[in-house]
């Protein structure tokens, strides 16, 4: 009847114990730039990977207007009795934030080799979702200095960035041309509902901004275009 739909969700967890593939911020060791905290006790660095997304729901729509007369155009020629020369398509997409890594401003332990310190774990690190602002996203309290010769209680990605969301529009009409050409016009919205994408919060405990998100994805972006088909 004119409509599609298409729809999708994943379910997974991804589990490793080094993610410089997804974040190289998280790189620690006796070694600049190991990918590990204790090269004698792996475990130290198993967590969720810097790239887990845990949920993601994706759907997408066409839906073919009942306006303007004629036969459907396509490519080569004329097809269809009835015709639909305006549509509206449109994808969402909503999935969970990314971890975050978590170090300490002062490497304590860089005489040593390390390359980076990760701090003390002394409390539950997230914050209920009415507690959460882009200048404290996550609990910093739960986190403490780690001194010298000591390493920090703290695992890898102790906590998770903002989730995201998305919907993208677009309105298109189609004009047959003749002689097997057609003209597409479109008027695309990108991020609809102008939801601010936001970045992950910072997390190097002893910076001015620890815990706080001061970067964003593009806001509300609308488009015309046009294109030639044959």
């Amino acid at each position: 009847g004119g409509l599609s739909l298409s729809t999708s969700y994943t379910r997974s967890r991804l589990v490793d114990d080094a993610s410089s593939v997804f974040d190289a911020s998280i790189l620690t060791g006796p070694v600049a730039n190991a990918p590990v905290a204790d090269a004698f006790d792996r475990s130290r660095d198993r967590d969720v990977s810097s790239g887990d997304i845990p949920h993601v729901l994706v759907a997408a729509a066409v839906a073919d207007l009942p306006w303007g007369s004629g036969r459907r155009w396509r490519p080569g020629g004329v097809v269809g009795a009835i015709a639909r020369e305006w549509a509206v398509t449109g994808i969402l997409r909503v999935q969970s934030g990314t971890p975050v890594a978590v170090t300490q401003a002062t490497n304590f332990n860089a005489f040593a080799g390390f390359g980076v310190q990760r701090p003390n774990l002394v409390a539950a690190p997230a914050l209920p979702s009415g507690e959460r602002s882009t200048a404290r996203w996550f609990n910093t309290a739960a986190f403490t200095a780690t001194p010298q010769f000591v390493l920090g209680t703290s695992s890898r990605n102790p906590v998770r960035g903002p989730a995201y969301r998305n919907l993208d529009v677009a309105i298109v009409r189609t004009l047959p041309l003749g002689h097997g050409l057609g003209l597409e016009l479109r008027v695309e919205v990108f991020n609809a509902t102008n939801t601010p994408a936001l970045g992950n919060p910072n997390g190097v405990l002893g910076s001015p901004g620890f815990g706080s998100i001061t970067s964003a994805g593009d806001p509300r972006v609308v488009q015309v275009a046009a294109r030639l088909a044959f």
